[in-house]
């Protein structure tokens, strides 16, 4: 799976713009224009490719049965409401609740309490 690879190593806006694929998105773009359809496939620079798209500008919709939007052109995506449940926020969760305290070293603090311990013997 292409995806699975891909999302190791990028931020969370761009993994929720994946776990958004074939869902309904809305898109505005630089230019004021809206733009609804299904999201098809999505890139890590938010180039985006919509199937039965809806294109607002000026009071006029544009219908286009598969639409391109580069990244670059993108002002902000809405996205689904389901998608707050999706699992990646459930694993950042758990990723931040598995802190081990900083400055301790290996032992912790009993570790530190041993090592005091025995300088006081070598005196």
């Amino acid at each position: 799976d292409r995806m699975a690879i891909s999302t190791k190593n990028i931020s969370i806006p761009i993994k929720l713009i994946h776990q958004a694929e074939k869902h309904q998105i809305s898109v505005e773009l630089i230019g004021g224009e809206i733009v609804h359809g299904k999201l098809l496939n999505s890139e890590d620079n938010w180039n985006l490719s919509l199937k039965q798209a809806t294109l607002v500008r000026k009071e006029k919709e544009y219908k286009s049965v598969l639409l391109f939007i580069r990244g670059s052109s993108i002002r902000y995506i809405i996205i689904p409401e389901i998608l707050k449940y999706s699992p990646m926020f459930y694993e950042l969760k758990t990723k931040a609740t598995r802190r081990v305290p900083t400055g301790l070293g290996i032992y912790g603090r009993a570790g530190a309490a041993t090592s005091s311990a025995r300088a006081i013997e070598w005196k």
